[in-house]
């Protein structure tokens, strides 16, 4: 028979005549053999795998009687991480491609793979679980694989995590992005809100006029020594995505 390691056998039994006693050898740990009234017995939950050949040999009696028999024991299924550590746990931006996730597997015949990202898929084939794709949805994503036949309930889970594009939003009066002012007077500080960067370049403004990032907010403002007009453009750093705005300042002398 074959079993499942650690799962109890189906009891074997044998009928003896004529012998006193017998021994019972070849058995994997976990599994007994037992003679007891002209029976032979072989119970218990094998705790090792492999192919075990039995060999029953009966003692007393007359003439030199022996018999075996086999008991399989298979192992549990395994899945094993096979791509650079952490690529289970990655992050990436939003319409960007992954970097590929596989994992080794034993003793299972399929494979599910649930809780990826839209974009991203999962597959089975000759053993090896393979994760890839371009992510079209943003968030965290806990994914997790289900290993099919084979031995024991086996799963194995992981985290792609999935950055949204970079966004500028004006958060200053509408119309503080095109104003007008005379040279030498402060314009209207004009500010932005944004989200992912981590810093950003302003240019195009006119001199005594400066624009800074901080905590997720640029801010434009000062007294233009100059007149003219000026186009001026925000570039954020960092995060996903390249994503800029422009604005006027129209500057009389």
């Amino acid at each position: 028979q074959t079993v499942c390691i650690n799962t109890a056998i189906t009891d074997i039994t044998y009928a003896t005549t004529g012998a006193t006693g017998a021994t019972v050898t070849g058995l994997p740990t976990g599994v007994t053999g037992t003679w007891a009234n002209d029976v032979v017995t072989i119970s218990g939950t094998p705790t090792q795998d492999g192919t075990f050949t039995y060999t029953i040999e009966l003692n007393g009696g007359c003439g030199v009687i022996s018999t075996t028999g086999t008991i399989t024991v298979t192992p549990d299924n395994t899945v094993t991480l096979t791509s650079a550590a952490g690529t289970d746990a990655q992050t990436v931006c939003i319409n960007t491609a992954i970097t590929d996730i596989t994992y080794a597997t034993t003793g299972a015949t399929g494979a599910t793979v649930t809780g990826l990202p839209t974009g991203v898929t999962g597959t089975w084939a000759a053993d090896v679980v393979t994760i890839s794709g371009t992510p079209t949805t943003s968030g965290t994503f806990v994914y997790t694989i289900s290993l099919l036949g084979g031995y024991g309930s086996v799963t194995a889970t992981g985290t792609i995590t999935v950055l949204p594009d970079n966004t500028i939003t004006l958060s200053s009066t509408v119309g503080t992005d095109a104003q007008t002012t005379c040279s030498n007077t402060a314009i209207t500080d004009i500010t932005y809100t944004t989200t992912g960067a981590t810093s950003a370049t302003i240019t195009g403004l006119p001199a005594g006029v400066t624009g800074n990032w901080a905590s997720g907010v640029v801010t434009i403002s000062g007294i233009p020594s100059v007149s003219g007009t000026f186009t001026y453009t925000i570039v954020l750093n960092g995060g996903c995505g390249t994503v800029s705005t422009t604005g006027s300042l129209f500057v009389n002398p």
